[in-house]
């Protein structure tokens, strides 16, 4: 077998974008071709065409399309639009069935599925693309769970790249739909597939019961309000972003020997918390946090797992919630997939994956599921040992793991002094609004603050200055002088920037990611803005930082605003700011004023 990816485009003339697969598929020794299609839109029209025209160029394929929180294309994040997978199968036989009206039906859906599966010779395997956030998945899951044991069930949930509001559809040539269940069944005795997770995130204290839940909600913790889990020990108030500022701490749910990572999505008046996958009474829930060293170990054990099995072809179906963890480093965990072979897939709002050891089909999040297939024996050599690069995260990751061997190193003890868990809560709370290694606010926490005090300036009427901040060069620095005096910089750097912006009433700064910052001062001018950052610049400039010889320099994007903006447009407005000032020779500022 084999997959061939196309990055479709309406302004291109299909004949031209699909070559490839047309010569694959004339090919004599295929007997089946199957369609993934990843789609940033939710555009039906376009969608549906597309659908329409490979059912018209390849009749006998089959083909399957989603909404995607992220494409996959090479094992990279690729930039938002529409990904067309197309697998070759020599020997395999590959059916699509396609079950509608699901909502209120899912205990028979689940059925219909374990029937259909019953009735194929040498099933191996079935993939689920559906809209699970539309359904009560548990029921057609505890009916899939009664499948034979040695088909392998996995799939991902629909879902747009705005974590605002869902956009939960499937489609096909008919369209789109969020009220059915794409089921692909994979049969054949030389079709071999291997399918495990990887997930890395890290336990915090004791755990928690259910003592009561409603599907996705759950309403209590060991008898009171789930909010309180946040609130009593991450200090976190229900009234103020609660899901944005829970989100780099989820729960990890405890089902027979397997965890089930849950993050919250909203809370409801009364405290009970909306989550992302459902639980049930009697699980015993506990806090968590992605720990960066735990995650890169977790991959790189399924890594050789895929390497030892030598695939022809890769899917990857990674939860969003990972996506926005890793932010710059998304390809990170993703890359060595696509150096054993082809490898596509979407990022996700829910991943599905049949159990091992129980059995059970089972809903994941934050979750990395890597499917990799092949027909007959393996090919060729294996390929050598592969490990994920993770050099960009050594300095920051290497403090996380300190923190993270003293959370399990003092578990014990906190389940057992409430003082010494209020203490720990306390450093998780401000791990959640500050940067690790620099101490100044993090991305999350920044955007959000800035995102306040635009809105102050559209209210009051006057005008704030946003900077985006880079330091020239910097990689030169980890590369000559090692990632400790490049953390060291960072540090310095942080310390400067927080003292000059904190002298303006309401000013503040937060590292954007790596070498970038973000910063802002409300009821400020272009004017003076202008002449604030080439004062800092010249600072920076004539700074002498510890361990580095000569001197270092920054650029600079500035834009003075109204408040009255669109805020992912202003936002972007700064970084083409800051973007011509590294085009035109760097160590410089480049406003506008709006």
């Amino acid at each position: 077998m084999k997959q061939i990816l196309v990055k479709y485009s309406k302004e291109q003339a299909f004949d031209e974008l699909f070559k490839d697969v047309i010569l694959a598929a004339g090919e004599e020794n295929v007997k089946h071709v199957l369609f993934h299609i990843y789609s940033a839109t939710s555009e039906e029209q376009p969608l549906k065409e597309l659908s329409v025209l490979l059912k018209e160029r390849f009749p006998e394929a089959e083909v399957a399309g989603t909404v995607s929180a992220g494409e996959i294309c090479d094992a990279k994040l690729m930039t938002p639009g529409i990904l067309v997978s197309a697998m070759f199968f020599e020997k395999a036989d590959i059916r699509v069935v396609k079950y509608k009206e699901v909502k209120g039906n899912e205990t028979a859906v689940g059925k219909q599925i374990c029937d259909e599966a019953a009735g194929i010779d040498d099933i191996k395997a079935i993939e689920l693309i559906m809209t699970g956030t539309e359904f009560r998945t548990r029921l057609i899951f505890e009916e899939l769970s009664k499948c034979r044991e040695d088909v392998q069930i996995f799939g991902g949930y629909a879902g747009g790249h705005s974590m605002d509001h869902g956009e939960h559809y499937i489609f096909d040539e008919n369209g789109l739909t969020n009220n059915k269940i794409f089921a692909i069944f994979y049969a054949g005795k030389e079709f071999h597939i291997d399918v495990d997770k990887s997930v890395g995130w890290q336990r915090l204290g004791h755990h928690f019961t259910v003592t009561k839940a409603d599907e996705s909600r759950m309403i209590e913790i060991n008898n009171r309000p789930a909010v309180e889990v946040y609130e009593k020990y991450l200090q976190i108030d229900r009234n103020d972003n609660f899901a944005e500022n829970t989100f780099e701490f989820p729960l990890i749910a405890s089902v027979q020997e397997d965890e089930l990572l849950r993050h919250t999505i909203a809370v409801e008046e009364d405290g009970t918390l909306d989550l992302a996958g459902y639980v049930t009474e009697g699980m015993h829930i506990y806090l968590c946090f992605g720990n960066p060293s735990l995650i890169v170990s977790k991959v790189n054990e399924r890594i050789e797992q895929v390497r030892k099995f030598r695939p022809e072809a890769i899917l990857l179906y990674s939860c969003s919630v990972r996506k926005s963890f890793w932010e710059d480093f998304v390809d990170m965990e993703m890359l060595p997939f696509g150096e054993l072979a082809t490898t596509a897939g979407f990022h996700t709002w829910g991943e599905v994956k049949r159990n091992p050891v129980t059995r059970n089909v089972l809903e994941y999040n934050i979750t990395l599921l890597s499917i990799a297939m092949r027909e007959g024996e393996p090919r060729g050599e294996m390929h050598p040992p592969l490990r994920i690069n993770d050099s960009v995260l050594r300095g920051q990751a290497s403090l996380i793991k300190r923190l993270s061997t003293l959370v399990a190193a003092t578990t014990t003890e906190l389940q057992n002094a409430y003082n010494d868990l209020e203490k720990m809560n306390a450093q998780l709370s401000y791990l959640s609004r500050y940067d690790a290694l620099t101490g100044i606010y993090n991305r999350r926490k920044i955007e959000s603050v800035v995102e306040k005090r635009v809105e102050e300036t559209a209210e009051k009427g006057t005008r704030i200055s946003l900077f985006m901040i880079d330091i020239d060069y910097f990689k030169n620095v980890n590369d000559t002088y090692g990632h400790a005096v490049g953390d060291s910089v960072l540090v310095e750097l942080s310390k400067i920037f927080k003292d000059a912006f904190q002298k303006f009433p309401g000013g503040n700064v937060g590292r954007w990611g790596g070498e970038e910052f973000f910063a802002l001062i409300p009821n400020c001018g272009n004017a003076e803005a202008v002449k604030f950052a080439e004062d800092l610049r010249k600072q920076v400039e004539a700074y002498s930082f510890k361990g580095i010889k000569g001197p270092l320099t920054i650029s600079i994007g500035l834009v003075t605003a109204t408040g009255q903006e669109d805020r992912k447009a202003l936002f972007k407005e700064v970084d083409d700011c800051l973007y011509f000032a590294k085009q035109n020779g760097r160590n410089q500022v480049s406003s506008l004023t709006n």
